[in-house]
């Protein structure tokens, strides 16, 4: 899986996904400053990916310290990337639904995921 993120990649997706980064950075009132710190990148490589300048440079292990640091699950950032498509089954685009309608925060958001997910568990035929 490390090698998805090491090959280069389409400068859309990665402006997708550095225009909803920088939107939980901003939902979660973080500065840059603060949320490098918080996922151990630097400021300025941060920029970078908000900007989507990271296409040949970005790796999972960025994409995961920035899932944990603003709470979003990963296949939520790939979702918003284009990377992972809905199937069928999912609701489409949940935490983008809830966010847009309800302008809920990141953790608000991950608790409906969680809450989704056991639902389609118990009900799931």
């Amino acid at each position: 899986m490390v090698g998805l993120f090491k090959r280069k990649l389409i400068p859309y997706e990665m402006k997708r996904l550095g225009i909803y980064l920088k939107q939980l950075r901003e939902e979660a009132n973080f500065s840059i400053r603060e949320a490098a710190k918080k996922s151990g990148i630097s400021p300025s490589y941060l920029f970078k990916i908000e900007s989507g300048k990271s296409f040949s440079t970005l790796s999972i292990h960025s994409i995961i310290k920035l899932s944990q640091t603003y709470n979003i699950p990963i296949t939520a950032l790939l979702k918003e990337a284009g990377f992972l498509k809905d199937d069928e089954y999912n609701l489409p685009e949940f935490s983008q639904y809830l966010l847009a309608k309800y302008n809920l925060t990141p953790q608000a958001i991950q608790d409906m995921e969680i809450a989704k997910e056991i639902v389609e568990k118990k009900y799931k035929q």
